[in-house]
């Protein structure tokens, strides 16, 4: 490549990331208003909304719930995309594309129609814990993502390691847990992270399905509905930080494996 097109390049990538920021910017100082208003640029700075965050009962239990709606969600998307990911990238029967269609339908479906769909379904089987059917409808709309990333490490991971441990004795099992599994280990968190991420941020789906609880996201709507201090800015602001932070943690983690592996 040229150095004036390498130039062009870079100023491009710096525009776009420097457009992307202004956002995060806003919110940052909008949080960090000492009024109760909300106006950019702050008159001044203070910490005084994210204090206020613990006074606020229902953010605690919202966030609570939230993080364990995740967590849940991921690790039931992340094990079930991995012996998804086996029997696609590996088995050789009528019907495999059609597998990975049906997995992957979610994120052609829009979130509210999934959201309805969900609300009609469980509310006829008389299900209105919202526990149980965010649980549901959160394993869901995370499995395509966990899937994509898994089906594609899979793919590339080749299975000659795993047939030479089974050759020297070891059963299927042990041989994919000790030998694949580690290999594959970095796309299995990424999988994870992706999952995470896409509970712990949903919105418009999730919204049809709180009863007698609710998720962070919901929480955050409702009290920009009815309040207008700036503490919904503070929330969202640390929910922001804490995801680049988990990203940052990741892409260290992942490096440093890889370049253990070499």
């Amino acid at each position: 490549m040229k150095k004036g097109n390498h130039l062009f390049v870079k100023m491009v990538g710096a525009f776009l990331v420097a457009l992307t920021s202004i956002p995060l910017i806003v919110l940052m100082g909008v949080s960090l208003n000492p009024g109760v208003e909300q106006v950019f640029p702050p008159r001044g700075l203070s910490l005084r909304w994210y204090w206020g965050i613990l006074e606020h009962d229902r953010f605690i239990e919202a966030m609570r719930f939230s993080l364990v709606l995740g967590f849940g969600s991921s690790l039931v998307s992340v094990v079930a995309a991995l012996l998804a990911g086996l029997a696609i990238v590996r088995g050789r029967f009528l019907g495999r594309d059609l597998l990975m269609t049906i997995l992957m339908s979610p994120l052609i479906v829009p979130q509210v129609v999934i959201g309805m769909a969900f609300l009609i379904t469980l509310s006829s089987m008389g299900i209105v814990s919202s526990l149980i059917s965010l649980s549901i409808l959160h394993c869901v709309i995370t499995l395509p993502f966990a899937t994509r990333v898994i089906v594609s490490t899979l793919g590339q991971t080749a299975i000659s390691l795993e047939e030479a441990a089974q050759s020297l004795g070891a059963p299927p099992a042990v041989a994919f847990v000790k030998i694949t599994l580690p290999i594959v280990r970095p796309g299995v968190i990424a999988a994870g992270m992706f999952a995470f991420v896409t509970s712990f941020e949903n919105f418009t789906a999730s919204q049809f399905l709180v009863w007698d609880r609710t998720t962070l996201p919901v929480e955050i709507y409702t009290f920009v509905l009815t309040e207008s201090d700036p503490t919904a800015a503070a929330v969202s602001f640390l929910i922001v930080l804490s995801i680049i932070i988990l990203v940052v943690i990741f892409n260290r983690f992942v490096a440093e494996y890889m370049y253990r592996g070499r």
